[in-house]
């Protein structure tokens, strides 16, 4: 158990450091204040309006399972189209095979 609590430590401590040393960078300072702000702009909405929340949260749901039911109807496509190659595939190579051994003769072949 000790040598869980170093590793967590120590991923702790890594993130810190690297956080902070990426903070060193003016422009990344300037993007975490920025997307800081809008966080928080967005919470006191939320606190203001809940209905707002439970609008947003709602609409995100609805487009989750649209997204999942595209995704489906896509995959359920995709497994027709390989199951038709499938079926298709040996019939194609049947047909050129006969169709090789019409024109071209025997002895030719090899």
């Amino acid at each position: 158990m000790a040598n869980e609590n170093k590793l967590l430590t120590g991923m702790l401590v890594g993130a810190f450091v690297g956080a902070a040393v990426s903070l060193l960078d003016k422009r990344t300072r300037q993007d975490v204040v920025q997307s800081g702000k809008k966080f928080s702009s967005k919470i006191k909405g939320y606190i203001e309006q809940p209905a707002t929340f439970t609008n947003d949260v709602k609409q995100r749901i609805v487009d989750v399972k649209d997204t999942v039911k595209e995704v489906s109807e896509d995959v359920t496509f995709i497994n027709e189209k390989v199951n038709e190659l499938k079926e298709t595939t040996p019939q194609v190579v049947n047909m050129l095979q006969e169709t090789r051994d019409r024109f071209i003769p025997k002895r030719q072949q090899s």
